[in-house]
């Protein structure tokens, strides 16, 4: 079996999500060292959470945003569920993506 990292430098977006949310909300961090620092998220990706919420422009309620990222919840978890076993990292941090462009 190939275990070897899939790894593009062109695949690759900046990650900006409003307050780091999914990083606070979710737990994730880079998909190597796992370091909550993300700094890139692979091309593609279902909208950061942040700032889907952002994007509603006004204080909504927990149910509000429970039922606002219900499906996007999905859709990031289906990204990152299809990019492992790919062998792509979903997020990198700076270090890492500094190790994988060398």
């Amino acid at each position: 079996m190939n275990n070897k990292i899939n790894f593009n430098k062109d695949n690759y977006l900046e990650f900006d999500d409003f307050n780091d949310v999914m990083i606070q909300a979710f737990g994730i961090g880079c998909s190597l060292c796992y370091e909550p620092q993300i700094s890139l998220v692979l091309k593609g990706h279902p909208k950061p959470i942040g700032s889907l919420i952002k994007e509603q422009g006004k204080n909504l309620s927990d149910i509000e945003v429970e039922k606002l990222i219900e499906k996007p919840i999905q859709e990031w978890q289906k990204f990152e569920d299809i990019n492992f076993e790919n062998h792509e990292p979903t997020f990198l941090c700076d270090e890492c993506w500094n190790q994988m462009i060398w």
